[in-house]
């Protein structure tokens, strides 16, 4: 899940249909101490594995944040570093634990302007490997500059 942000996409070169670059993550404990650092989120849910299992959970769980920040990711690729995310929709449908694969996609759906600014509107979407749907159709509002 390396990808680098290259260069800015633009508002006028925007095609509905348009897909999003795929990403692909294998969630491992690691991955999810990491984001409890960075956010200050230390839940034992998201770490403590003997914890959980005493909860009736099969192993630690992604944080639903995490999936957020992920979908910003993916759109964040897409965009490039010119790009402002300016609404996140989502909900969760299942959970996602160590040991799961997931992957996002999603694709352009149209464009836009909202409050005086020109968007890209899109649609995206998370599943595991077992294909449990994790989010379906979340909606986004991505910011793109004019040539």
């Amino acid at each position: 899940m390396n990808k680098r942000v290259s260069s800015s996409r633009f508002i006028e070169d925007v095609i509905a249909g348009e897909p999003l670059p795929a990403l692909e993550m294998s969630v491992d404990l690691k991955v999810l101490v990491m984001y409890a650092a960075a956010t200050w989120d230390f839940h034992r849910y998201h770490y403590d594995a003997a914890y959980v299992s005493e909860r009736g959970r099969p192993a630690p769980f992604m944080d639903g944040q995490m999936v957020g920040a992920l979908l910003a990711r993916q759109l964040m690729v897409w965009a490039g570093p010119d790009a402002f995310v300016r609404r996140l929709g989502y909900r969760l449908r299942t959970m996602v634990y160590v040991g799961d694969h997931i992957s996002l996609s999603g694709r352009v759906t149209g464009t836009a302007v909202e409050s005086g600014r020109s968007v890209a509107v899109c649609s995206l979407d998370v599943i595991k490997g077992d294909g449990s749907v994790v989010v379906q159709d979340a909606s986004a509002l991505i910011e793109l500059p004019h040539r």
